[in-house]
């Protein structure tokens, strides 16, 4: 008998199972998807059998396998089917994905750290909720479908109907699946899931222990849990029976792995894996990705929504007038007095930014010029050089470029203004203008914050470092201001309005749930994204946001892919991109729009050269054909959440 086994082993995509004899005496022990160690290029390494058969490939010597690691599959059929796929769709090597499936096998006893942490908590909300919740309880157990949106406003209303499907599918013996995007996400959730299922809830995280990790990862192979809790990587649990899969703030960028290949997308994997166990599968956000609220509009996903009327005081602050006034503070006159009363009534203000610094657009002060593409009229944006200085225009929808302009085009002023201050400009200006409160700056350039300064401090500035980590901790805020709601929505990617819209719409609604008053200021009070997020209307943002992405050509309309090929000589970095280029055109020819760099950008010490590929649907498989021609110092980003 032959085994085929993906060496847990770093290979290139070219390579992925190698045959096997199995020995006389493992015979009628071997099973596919056990863990067996085996003899790979000098070294013994551990291994996972894909299949069996009774010939090999080709007519070789094989080496037998050592040794059965767990009698007891490690992957079951429909895990295997998922790292096919999974290999396939990423193009990447099977044993690479591998080591996302399987933890690194260890047996030293660890304590569970955060759920000893947190305390069970049951949940709670108000009566006028139920009969939303009851609706989309109903309307989630009759459908048909086994895709789903659940477009919520309140958070324990969506735990709430978390926990009533959890409790359904349990009875049926089913087990249940929670991806976060941040572990501070599971840590709000977890203690609900405590309260009512402490024996049958774990969690999966990168701040586990190998140690916790392996045994959580035990406990869920042999089913003694039937809930799991996790990050990104906890899609790769060993659920079986799995009867239900959330996808929790499904708009977060954190479901999307960017650091490390391959660059998997967790919501894409989780959708298919969904599909290989006939599981259903809910996406919720407060603010859904425009794809995901698209396959509601074409009746592929059902739409679960809560309807919430909200009564708040938000206010829209056109920073122009502030122009207009001499005003070139970072602070608009109604703020600075708004932050006074709040001081005043000894209530807390918290002032957010979208970024710790540096400048996102050009303004001429003299006439509100906005540079912008030629070709695409979006704002040109600011690159940087390794001294921080301003080297360049540049619009990554088309790959414009031009110098930084010395006059305005339009008025031949020189009165040129760049916007977007950072945290640390910020900062000196709250000390400057309430120089008798105390102001404490959160961003990722904080080492770590005592929970006991959140309580001392007036007037807090943070990024979405702070909101993430710290914001639910602040008591008593009695005003929430947003220094710019411009930052991202003129960033050079095609999701700058849809990650605008989530950011200030996500900020309003925790305003309106704390009762406190928020500010907004903008140069372009009238740009519908911002109109649409203040007034808390999605309908309105998504049908504008989808004429545009179908009239540029991106998804849902289009697929994507990026390119990346990174070297220390520019020269090299040219070549390659070049010779790649051609090598699309010549291969895919109409199948795909093919948007190359014109010259590397330098990242990290070495120069980043980017082909960025844009096609069909009914393109893809011939697509994922190509993308196994490309050599392995090229990387492959299916499905980027950013083009820059």
């Amino acid at each position: 008998m032959i085994a085929e086994i993906v060496p847990l082993a770093r290979l290139p995509k070219s390579l992925s199972y190698f045959d096997y004899e199995v020995p006389q005496i493992f015979e009628g022990q071997i099973k596919i998807g056990q863990l067996v160690k085996i003899s790979f290029k000098g070294r013994v390494v551990n291994g996972v059998i894909t299949k069996l058969k009774e010939q090999p490939e080709i007519n070789a010597i094989l080496k037998p396998i050592i040794k059965i690691l767990d009698f007891q599959p490690d992957i079951d059929a429909k895990h295997l089917e998922l790292l096919w796929w999974m290999s396939d769709y990423y193009s990447t090597s099977p044993a690479l994905l591998l080591k996302n499936f399987m933890p690194e096998s260890l047996k030293r006893i660890g304590s569970l750290k955060i759920i000893s942490e947190l305390k069970p908590m049951p949940p709670s909300i108000s009566r006028a909720a139920l009969p939303n919740i009851q609706t989309n309880l109903k309307k989630f157990f009759t459908s048909e479908k086994n895709a789903f949106l659940f477009h919520y406003q309140n958070q324990r209303n969506k735990i709430a109907f978390y926990l009533k499907c959890a409790e359904k599918f349990l009875t049926q013996g089913k087990s249940i699946l929670i991806l976060e995007p941040q572990i501070t996400d599971i840590k709000i959730i977890l203690p609900y899931f405590l309260y009512l299922f402490p024996k049958k809830v774990t969690v999966l995280h990168g701040e586990l222990s190998k140690t916790e990790y392996w045994q959580n990862w035990q406990k869920i192979k042999n089913e003694k849990i039937k809930i799991v809790l996790g990050a990104r990587s906890a899609i790769f649990a060993p659920l079986n029976n799995l009867g239900l899969v959330i996808v929790d703030n499904e708009e977060a960028l954190d479901f999307k792995q960017f650091d490390q290949y391959p660059y998997y997308d967790a919501r894409y994997v989780a959708l298919k894996l969904s599909q290989l166990t006939n599981a259903k599968i809910i996406f919720a956000s407060q603010s859904p990705r425009v794809e995901t609220y698209y396959e509601t509009e074409q009746k592929r996903y059902q739409l679960l929504k809560e309807d919430v009327n909200f009564k708040t005081e938000n206010r829209l602050v056109d920073m122009n007038q502030e122009l207009k006034k001499k005003n070139f503070s970072s602070f608009s006159e109604i703020l600075v007095e708004a932050i006074q009363k709040t001081l005043e009534r000894h209530q807390k203000v918290v002032l957010l930014l979208n970024r710790k610094g540096a400048f996102t657009l050009m303004l001429c002060r003299d006439c509100d010029y906005i540079f912008k593409c030629p070709n695409c009229k979006t704002p040109l944006v600011c690159h940087e050089d390794e001294s921080g200085l301003c080297h360049g225009l540049w619009c990554h929808y088309c790959g414009y470029q031009e110098e930084v302009p010395l006059t305005c085009p339009n008025c031949h002023g020189v009165s040129i203004r760049f916007l977007g201050a950072g945290t640390q400009t910020v900062e000196k200006e709250i000390k400057r203008l309430f120089s008798k409160a105390k102001t404490l700056r959160i961003d990722k350039d904080i080492k770590k914050i005592d929970i006991s300064q959140l309580a001392i401090n007036d007037i807090f500035i943070g990024t979405q470092f702070f909101i993430k980590n710290y914001l639910p901790e602040v008591k008593n805020i009695g005003l929430i201001g947003i220094i710019s709601t411009d930052t991202l929505l003129f960033r050079p990617d095609f999701r700058s309005g849809e990650k605008t819209f989530a950011w200030l719409s996500n900020i309003i609604n925790f305003g309106q749930r704390i009762k406190s008053h928020v500010f907004a200021q903008t140069f372009f009070p009238n740009n519908f994204v911002i109109q649409s997020a203040v007034a808390q209307n999605y309908k309105d943002f998504f049908k504008r946001e989808i004429e545009e992405r179908e009239k540029l050509g991106y998804p849902p309309f289009r697929r994507l892919a990026k390119l990346i090929y990174r070297h220390q000589h520019e020269k090299k970095c040219t070549f390659e991109s070049f010779i790649l280029c051609e090598k699309i055109k010549n291969a895919l020819g109409k199948e795909a729009e093919i948007i190359c760099d014109e010259q590397p950008r330098k990242e990290k010490q070495k120069f980043v050269a980017k082909i960025i590929l844009k096609f069909q649907t009914q393109s893809l498989k011939k697509i994922i054909k190509f993308f196994k021609t490309i050599p392995d110092d090229w990387t492959v980003d299916m499905d980027p959440v950013s083009l820059i």
